[in-house]
């Protein structure tokens, strides 16, 4: 088929040029060279494309129609190798993400306004989902993780994005109202709003530049699983909440949440976009995980 293609482009420039030398001289290709490509696509063909003798050269009437059609193929041609090029030249077209929901609502959401600001040709499609996806059969460009550990081999390529930690908050009323700030171990005896999941809920894991690790017992007031309930009701004074920093950084910065603690903290895991290849891989990917870099390269 590829023959096929590039005997019709050297047909198509023949017509044009109105002879094998002047062709051959536009295209780099011999005379004899383009002569017996041309025999070659006769005979494929079983039909007479041009009449010449060593003093003559015209195209028949079946030669004409035919060029005319290749010439339809070769702007075809051009227009698709444009929408490459285009691409390859300017972010734009959809990117389809996977994250899990927390990392969703608290990591990602929160910083794509000012991304489709800066690529305004760019279409992002965010989905929420708390499973591994299938990047090809489920047509995912990219898949965002956090992780404490080493992600499995999958084949996939990883970029290391950021790092991510949970924080103690509460709201300023319910700090305020305490007889004495509390120590780490004193955590146990507070109302806590704790995030509900297979692997964790009964006890927080904590750190200390200094002092180390500490575990936690807890005394849940509010359980869920999900980050934007237990950072409204942290706000609404109900007790301490563990959220990642990034979570309630806006709601500290307006005065409703206010730290606890705040050289405590979980041990940091990492973040990390899995997608499928790093051949073709498209602008609006590749500016996308750099400007994703780019944002958590610190500690959130």
């Amino acid at each position: 088929m590829q023959d096929n293609l590039n005997d019709m482009a050297l047909f198509a420039a023949v017509v044009q040029h109105q002879g094998f030398t002047a062709a051959g001289r536009a295209l780099g290709i011999s005379k004899s060279v383009l002569s017996r490509r041309i025999d070659a696509l006769e005979s494929r063909l079983g039909v007479r494309l041009l009449q010449r003798t060593s003093r003559h050269f015209s195209v028949t009437s079946v030669g004409e129609r035919y060029a005319a059609e290749c010439q339809k193929l070769l702007e075809q041609a051009k227009s698709a190798q444009q929408v490459i090029d285009d691409l390859q030249q300017s972010p734009r077209g959809l990117l389809r993400i996977s994250a899990p929901v927390m990392m969703a609502e608290t990591v990602i959401a929160p910083l794509m306004a000012r991304f489709l600001t800066r690529y305004p040709e760019v279409t992002l499609e965010l989905l929420a989902i708390n499973r591994s996806v299938d990047l090809l059969e489920e047509n995912f460009d990219v898949m965002i993780r956090s992780h404490n550990e080493s992600l499995e081999d999958s084949g996939l390529h990883r970029k290391p994005l950021g790092t991510l930690r949970y924080v103690l908050i509460a709201s300023p009323a319910f700090i305020s109202a305490l007889p004495a700030p509390p120590s780490v171990e004193q955590l146990s005896a507070l109302p806590t709003l704790v995030r509900k999941t297979p692997w964790a809920g009964e006890q927080w894991e904590l750190m200390h530049p200094k002092e180390g690790s500490r575990k936690i017992s807890l005394t849940p007031r509010l359980v869920s699983n999900n980050l934007l309930v237990l950072c409204q009701a942290a706000t609404d004074g109900l007790g301490v909440a563990l959220l990642p920093e990034i979570a309630c950084a806006q709601g500290i910065a307006a005065g409703n949440l206010q730290r606890l603690l705040p050289e405590w903290h979980t041990p940091p895991s990492s973040i990390s976009a899995l997608y499928a290849s790093h051949k073709g891989q498209s602008p609006a990917l590749r500016v996308f995980l750099e400007y994703l870099s780019e944002t958590l390269n610190n500690d959130l």
